[in-house]
């Protein structure tokens, strides 16, 4: 199994778009690349690193980035 559908699922709790999952995990580059780039990972097209999985479960848990605006 594959983390893409668990990211996804955790994005849409969170009530994210790509772009605002991308700006939390930090991904490098445009917004734009950044959200593509969020889609290709919960489509099973990019890999998902152990650090971004790690990520998203602190997201999840409530952990925000230092000087994190909704």
């Amino acid at each position: 199994m594959t983390f893409g559908p668990q990211l996804k699922a955790a994005r849409m709790i969170l009530g994210w778009d790509e772009a605002t999952m991308a700006r939390a995990l930090r991904l490098a580059g445009t917004p734009e690349k950044a959200a593509a780039r969020v889609r290709e990972m919960e489509l099973g097209k990019r890999d998902i690193s152990g650090p971004v999985q790690v990520a998203v479960e602190a997201l999840l848990s409530g952990w925000r980035p230092t000087g994190w605006q909704d």
